[in-house]
């Protein structure tokens, strides 16, 4: 059948994008309910399964595109293998450095398994009728490092709890309830909060998603942080956004961050900083010797911002995970001493870091212990780094860094990348000026 003289032909090539994307669509969903569905073992196959296929298709693009055979790129890639070969290789070997590696990934286990079964641990209730502060109470019981990965998982059970929609959820860490507990609680319960807000919205889109959907997605992601968070831990808060994305929606990051650049540009050096974070605990980082998260950080940031805050991330959870054992960051700082640089993303993180756990657990004794840590001394070079690039760095932070940002309700700030020092300093400034 024809069309008459000057009439448009119907796009059919519309339609069919639409079949396609809906097909597409269809089956990511069905991937990601069957995730859910997997056992920890299973799930842990199939994402590093998915890791490298990722990895495989993002060379095979940059072949096709010539990409791979740019000056730059060749340097950055083999300086990359490089890296990566010394790093499995002292693991294999056995000595002192396979130890600290076998050791780190018990930490990392003892983390992931603590908010996993934070519900059993505590005993938490289901429903709403939540005892909040009797909760927070025994997750204090479980003594220092253990209290702030059960204060996280309390918090992410907490908002799940009150997950009633279209009922609108107000108010979660300012009402009475809230009110009654300890302050020094406040940055991980936001941080387990916003992991319960990003997993309950980002289930409804996908990597088809049309921008404007994965737009009101992020406005309503921002619009809850807002409204459920007390003043200056919404930094906490937000950072989950892309810790729940890297770590379970990962083509999505892209378009989360386009969004966020439109409606909350402020924000996205959040969402980096959780999406550095995700990388440390993925499981195809998880195996001493495996593929370096440093240099996934690096491959995979998109522009400066992003770069620059997984970096940050990443050293936040790689201290705060270790550091009962300073032994593991020491042997890092040898290792890959240009990251540790003051000023630096890896800097900032690591001392970012600290302030948090010495604010959820005052006068923690391993926070204390880890700033008091001191290499071997015939080891000159190695204890000349952790005086000057680790201990006096967490000296500062936790003297002076620390109580300003509490006074100030900004405690936040440290959930993403930033020049600390001058924040801190201009905070002074506006308290002589009173």
């Amino acid at each position: 059948m024809g069309t008459d003289a000057g009439e448009e032909p119907p796009d059919l090539t519309a339609g069919h994008g639409v079949v396609v994307r809906a097909l597409n669509e269809s089956a990511y969903g069905l991937s990601q309910a069957a995730q859910g569905q997997l056992g920890d073992l299973v799930w842990a196959a199939f994402q590093t399964g998915d890791e490298l296929q990722r990895d495989a298709l993002d060379l095979m693009f940059d072949v096709a595109t010539l990409r791979a055979f740019a000056p730059s790129y060749v340097a950055r890639f083999a300086r990359s293998l490089a890296e990566q070969s010394q790093e499995t290789g002292s693991v294999l070997w056995p000595g002192p450095t396979s130890l600290l590696a076998w050791q780190e990934l018990r930490n990392k286990y003892e983390v992931y398994n603590l908010v996993k079964h934070v519900r059993e641990l505590l005993q938490v209730p289901s429903g709403t009728d939540f005892p909040l502060g009797e909760l927070v109470a025994r997750a204090y019981g479980q003594g220092a490092y253990r209290d702030l990965w059960a204060i996280e998982g309390l918090g992410h059970d907490y908002a799940v709890a009150f997950w009633r929609p279209p009922e609108r959820v107000q108010g979660l860490m300012t009402n009475a309830r809230a009110r009654e507990l300890p302050e020094c609680s406040f940055t991980m319960m936001h941080a387990g909060m916003g992991l319960a807000f990003a997993e309950q919205l980002l289930r409804s889109i996908t990597p088809y998603s049309a921008p404007s959907g994965v737009r009101r997605v992020v406005e309503e992601f921002l619009r809850l942080c807002r409204e459920n968070s007390s003043e200056g831990y919404e930094g906490a808060a937000y950072e989950s956004l892309g810790l729940v994305a890297r770590t379970w929606h990962a083509q999505t990051v892209g378009a989360v961050d386009r969004a966020l650049q439109d409606v909350a540009p402020d924000v996205a050096g959040c969402f980096w900083h959780g999406a550095g974070r995700a990388l440390y605990f993925l499981p195809i980082h998880f195996i001493p010797g495996s593929p370096s998260p440093i240099l996934a950080a690096e491959r995979e940031a998109p522009h400066d911002l992003a770069r620059l805050n997984m970096l940050a991330g990443l050293a936040w959870a790689m201290t705060v995970v270790n550091v009962r054992q300073p032994e593991i960051m020491a042997h890092r700082l040898v290792s890959r001493r240009s990251d540790w640089a003051p000023g630096s993303a890896f800097a900032n993180g690591m001392v970012s870091s600290l302030i948090m756990a010495d604010d959820i657990t005052p006068n923690d004794v391993h926070v204390a212990d880890f700033c008091r840590y001191r290499p071997d001394p015939s080891d000159a070079e190695r204890a000349q780094l952790w005086r000057d690039l680790v201990a006096q760095p967490c000296a500062e932070a936790l003297d002076r860094f620390h109580p300003v940002l509490k006074e100030h309700r900004r405690l936040g700030e440290v959930f993403r990348f930033q020049p600390l020092a001058d924040l801190v300093t201009q905070l002074e400034r506006q308290t002589k000026e009173r």
